[in-house]
Formats: C-alpha cells, sequence, structure tokens
C-alpha cells in the first residue's frame, strides 16, 4: 500500500475513532447528567457536572453577538480544520508522532464543531477534575484530544537540519 494512503488511512481512522467516543460521550452525558448537578465520581477528584458552552474555552467569548460568535467559533475554526488536514495528507516528510498530534487536534476541534453546528451552536462540556478549589473548568472528550494532541506535539523531536555554513569570503 502506498505510503500516502497509509498516512490518510491512520489520519481518518484517528480522527473518526475520537469524534465518535466525543460524541458517545456527549450523547451520554446529554441523556444521563441533564439537571443533576455535581456528580462526585472518583470522590471530589473526577466529577461530572453537565454544561452547554456556547463560547470557546470556559465560556470565553459566549457574550460576543450571534454572528461574530458563529464567525469566531464555526467559520474561523472550519478554515483551520480543513488546513491541518490537508497539509497532513499532503506533506511527506512530517514524523508520525506529530502526525498523531495534529490528527487529535484536528479530530477534537471537529467534535466540537459538530456540536456547534447541530446544538444551536453550544458544546456539550460535563468533566471537571481537580484538589480542593484548584479545579480545571469543565471539558469534553473533545478538548481532552486537542490537549493531548498539543502533548504529542511538543514531545515530537525536531527536525534534524543541516549545520549553517558561514560564508564570509
Amino acid at each position: 500500500m502506498p505510503r500516502r494512503l497509509t498516512k490518510a488511512l491512520l489520519i481518518a481512522a484517528l480522527v473518526l475513532l475520537t469524534v465518535g467516543c466525543d460524541q458517545a460521550t456527549k450523547h451520554l452525558a446529554r441523556s444521563l447528567l441533564r439537571g443533576r448537578g455535581t456528580i462526585p465520581v472518583v470522590g471530589n477528584v473526577l466529577v461530572f457536572r453537565y454544561v452547554e458552552n456556547q463560547g470557546a474555552f470556559l465560556g470565553l467569548g459566549s457574550r460576543l453577538p450571534a454572528p461574530v460568535r458563529t464567525g469566531l467559533l464555526v467559520a474561523f475554526p472550519l478554515a483551520a480544520l480543513a488546513g491541518i488536514v490537508v497539509a497532513m495528507i499532503r506533506s511527506k516528510t512530517l514524523p508520525w508522532l506529530l502526525l498523531s498530534g495534529l490528527s487529535l487536534i484536528a479530530a477534537g476541534g471537529l467534535g466540537n464543531l459538530v456540536d456547534r453546528l447541530f446544538r444551536a451552536g453550544q458544546v456539550s462540556d460535563f468533566l471537571n477534575i481537580g484538589i480542593g478549589n484548584l479545579r480545571t473548568g469543565i471539558f469534553n472528550v473533545a478538548d481532552m484530544a486537542v490537549l493531548a494532541g498539543c502533548v504529542l506535539m511538543v514531545f515530537t523531536p525536531a527536525r534534524e537540519r543541516p549545520p549553517k555554513t558561514n560564508d564570509q569570503a
């Protein structure tokens, strides 16, 4: 199987599996958690609390006018995701770890974009972790995929670069 096809299939599989897990957990959260308040899962370290978020991370931008919010949280991410996917497929030199990271970022973005497009601009969030008063914001599986993708990108070894030459003739 040609390398480019193998790469495209692996990217597609990772994206589809991640979006599928994200959408399945959001469906369960909407069905089982809505209206139930905060539910401790692992002591008070991991709790479920269902919220619908119109904004970005921690509700950022939720008070913007709807057309502006749509542009910032739907149109721009859609264009960025398309660019990431095209760049990944066309590139011949990206290491697999970097491709995996970019795939997870694209999948997380797509998972939240599906919510925005089919749930009146709102994203379903339901996970919260922390100790005492030190807690994260409420997030979802798509957000975890984006974070995992960023971590993979950070730990991708830098490409070898040709040595610099000093041509001072």
